[in-house]
């Protein structure tokens, strides 16, 4: 129970490092020989699972980027409106802008390698947090931040349940975790937008992670079924950010 304790001990942002890092691991098996040496120029030798983690690493030094890591669609809407749900504020306006923000960057290869070396640390973030299911859905909740719930007896929020604690229950490694995404992945459905991905994103909300007992009491079971989620989103996220650098990357 330690990587519990502490992954309890540390405020909820996004999927946790172990998440961004399995999926920037499965993502790069899938780069084609271009986008592979593409990613090696920018990050100066670096690899994906490297820098995946760095876009959270630097928010309270960019405040103005706090609110590109989710977009707060309402749980019970059907469609994204940018209005209502991607207002530019001092903050920042919402993870669909600034994943296609950072993606033009990227593809384009007259820009200077520094920023597009920026560009790519965001989007290898961005398509991650893209695929946990509380960055695309809010109740009035702070995407799950105000849920109190318990998780296999331990006091918790259900924002931080998704963005690690599922993880840390199932009782897997970084390595096992790697294996079981990447089986899943070599199949993953790479169609479709940004939009049509946070919308795919906002129903796993609805139907797997709003659906908690009214106990609120996270027990075995509920870990056990919901743990197969997390492997599928996290297949999709890997998926689709491979496929987003073998398109934006050769030259």
């Amino acid at each position: 129970m330690l990587g519990l304790a502490v992954l309890f001990a540390t405020p909820a942002a996004a999927w946790g490092p172990v998440a961004h890092r399995v999926i920037a691991r499965v993502a790069a098996r899938h780069l084609s020989p271009a986008a592979r040496h593409e990613v090696a120029q920018l990050l100066g030798g670096a690899s994906l699972a490297d820098v995946a983690y760095w876009a959270d690493e630097i928010r309270e030094q960019r405040p103005e980027t706090a609110r590109w890591h989710y977009v707060d669609i309402p749980l019970r809407a059907t469609d994204y409106r940018p209005g209502r749900d991607c207002r530019l504020t001092p903050r920042g306006d919402c993870i669909v802008a600034a994943l296609e923000r950072e993606r033009a960057v990227l593809a384009d290869h007259g820009a200077p390698d520094v920023r597009r070396a920026e560009a790519l640390r965001w989007v290898v973030h961005l398509v991650g947090d893209l695929h946990q299911p509380l960055h695309c859905a809010d109740d009035g909740d702070r995407g799950g931040n105000e849920v109190h719930v318990t998780l296999l007896g331990r006091p918790e929020n259900l924002h931080a349940v998704w963005d690690a604690g599922l993880l840390f229950a199932s009782g897997l490694g970084e390595r096992e975790w790697v294996q079981r995404v990447a089986t899943r992945a070599a199949s993953g459905d790479t169609r479709g937008t940004v939009v049509d991905w946070a919308l795919e994103t906002h129903r796993a909300a609805v139907e797997h992670a709003y659906a908690f007992p009214p106990s609120r009491r996270l027990a075995r079971r509920w870990v056990d079924a919901n743990v197969p989620v997390v492997e599928r989103q996290l297949a999709l996220s890997a998926a689709r950010l491979a496929h987003v650098l073998n398109e934006v990357l050769p030259k």
